[in-house]
Parts: C-alpha cells; structure tokens; sequence
C-alpha cells in the first residue's frame, strides 16, 4: 500500500474516533502525499476533515509545504 492510502486509512480511523469530540478542536491528522518519508501532522477541526472528505472529488490531507 502507498503512504497516501495508508494515512488516509489511519486519518479516516482518527476520525471515527472523534465522534465525542467539538467540532471546533483542532485535530491531528498525518499528511496523504505520496512521500514516504514524511511524517507531517496537519491540525484540522472535524468540520474542515470533513470538508475534505466530501468535497468531489475527496481532497487528500496536505500539509502546507505541499501547497501550490
């Protein structure tokens, strides 16, 4: 499995988790780029993870030294 996939599993647990959690609380997620070697958490209140997740197509999780 590649280190997006991976992460996206592990960050899509994190949130099946949070369930109890407020909506506002920043929230640690792991980075879904495709380097291997990165290991960047990436702060996002539930609102925003699910923003990504629904969005069309699903947006992966990108830490902002990925940004464009």
């Amino acid at each position: 499995m590649e280190a997006a996939g991976a992460f996206r599993e592990v960050n899509d647990s994190i949130r099946r988790l949070a369930t109890n959690g407020s909506y506002a609380e920043l929230w640690e997620f792991f980075c879904e780029c495709d380097d291997t070697a990165c290991r960047t958490l990436v702060g996002l209140t539930l609102v925003e993870f699910d923003e990504y997740r629904s969005a069309t197509p699903p947006q992966p999780i990108l830490a902002s030294h990925h940004a464009a």
